[in-house]
């Protein structure tokens, strides 16, 4: 006769390990639903925007209703563990719109994207700020600013907002060290030449509204076309044989902010603002395929069809902005044949009785 306790302890073991197997038997996503990450108070500020994952914690600004040109208020800067937990917190004056960390392991705080830019840096751990101003280079200071970062080969570039003819700069490169003045050089105009990726044809496409730049796992440099509804990919950013590519995202009302990527990973979780919700969320992801692309825009969290442009909601908020996907390990292949053995073996001991 089989022995109860013994049955249900070769039931806890199978049950332990089903899950890894199901993980990988995924043929197409499987989103969990919305969970609150955190939420903006009194206490750490309002408005939740810009958000990145980096050197183990979650970084998020909280605009707090700041000027962008900087004519007033301040945000708030949050630093919290995975678990949600606040680690510390910055007030910065003007409005932070981009937070990224440097390969120094030092964030950089944008602020006041559309006109009077300064950056701040900060260091997990520490109390103290330093703020760099920009030099000569930095022109149309009344109405134009920087709102992202992205570190890649050893150069700094950044997205450079309201360009106020064709030949604006929209993408430019740090050409001083990380020190007062910043000194910066266009290396994307507002209006280029490059491929629309949805007819596969060489056109001419200008973007009026540049927003967020982030790096693509490929080591593109992609920007946002906030209210042209539209992606740029940088290709050999800043190189001689710098090339382009763009495509127009339909399907979803409203404009687009961020972007994110998961590369090769194949599970993971995306944190995301929705800044009129004043909410931080978090959605679980697994049996992604390798290379997708996912936005907000509008109301909706999605992703994007990069043949098409058709952006399928995941998540309909009120105004999701800033986001990131955090990838999570998965097993190695070695390792789920060692848990198949094992689970083959749990069954014919658990027959044998």
């Amino acid at each position: 006769m089989l022995n109860v306790a013994r049955l249900g302890a070769r039931l806890l073991a199978l049950a332990a390990f089903a899950p890894l197997l199901a993980l990988n038997l995924n043929a197409s996503p499987t989103f969990s639903a919305a969970q609150v990450f955190a939420m903006g108070s009194a206490q750490l500020g309002n408005s939740p925007d810009s958000i990145f994952y980096g050197g183990g914690s979650v970084w998020v600004a909280f605009q707090n209703g700041a000027d962008s040109t900087g004519a007033f208020g301040a945000s708030t800067v949050v630093r919290y563990s995975p678990a949600a937990v606040v680690q510390q917190t910055w007030t910065i004056a003007g409005n932070v719109d981009g937070l990224r960390l440097d390969p120094t392991g030092m964030t950089w705080a944008l602020q006041n994207n559309d006109g009077n830019s300064t950056l701040t840096l900060l260091k997990a751990g520490s109390s103290t700020m330093s703020l760099l101003t920009y030099g000569n280079s930095y022109t149309n200071v009344a109405n134009r600013g920087f709102d992202d970062a992205v570190f890649t080969n050893g150069n700094t570039f950044l997205s450079e907002t309201n360009p106020a003819s064709n030949t604006d700069a929209i993408v430019v490169k740090l050409t001083s060290g990380v020190s007062s003045p910043l000194q910066v050089s266009g290396i994307l105009n507002s209006q280029f030449t490059g491929v629309n990726l949805a007819t596969g044809k060489i056109a001419t496409d200008t973007i009026t509204d540049s927003d967020s730049l982030i790096l693509r796992p490929n080591g593109d440099l992609v920007l946002t076309g906030e209210a042209d509804r539209q992606l740029v990919f940088i290709h050999n950013a800043g190189a001689a044989s710098q090339s382009v590519s763009f495509l127009n995202l339909f399907g979803v009302d409203g404009n687009v902010d961020d972007s994110a990527f998961n590369g090769k990973a194949t599970q993971g979780y995306f944190l995301f603002t929705d800044t009129k919700a004043n909410t931080v969320y978090k959605i679980n992801v697994s049996g992604l395929s390798p290379n997708m692309t996912f936005v907000d825009i509008g109301h909706d969290f999605g992703w994007v069809n990069m043949n098409t442009g058709l952006v399928t909601p995941i998540f309909v908020g009120q105004s999701p902005h800033g986001l990131v996907f955090v990838p999570t390990a998965v097993p190695e292949p070695g390792t789920l044949m060692l848990v198949g053995a094992g689970i083959l073996a749990l069954a014919r001991r658990f027959w044998r009785g």
